[in-house]
C-alpha cells in the first residue's frame, strides 16, 4: 500500500512539473521595478518591495 501512494506521489510531481512555463529572456529587460504606496502597504510589504528592487539595481546596474 505504501508503495502505490508513493508511486502516485511521484506521478503527480512529475505531471505538475511538466507544465511549468520557462521564461527565456533577461532578467533585466523582463523585470519590472515594484513601487510601494507608502500610505496603504504593510511596513512588511514594503520591505519585501524594496528587497526585490534592490536586487534589481544590484543585478542590472541602474
Amino acid at each position: 500500500m505504501k508503495r502505490k501512494w508513493l508511486g502516485i506521489n511521484s506521478l503527480i510531481l512529475i505531471m505538475l512539473n511538466a507544465c511549468t512555463t520557462n521564461i527565456n529572456g533577461d532578467f533585466c529587460l523582463i523585470y519590472e521595478p515594484v513601487y510601494a504606496d507608502y500610505e496603504n502597504d504593510t511596513p512588511e510589504t514594503i520591505r519585501q518591495i524594496d528587497r526585490n528592487n534592490i536586487v534589481y539595481d544590484e543585478i542590472c546596474g541602474i
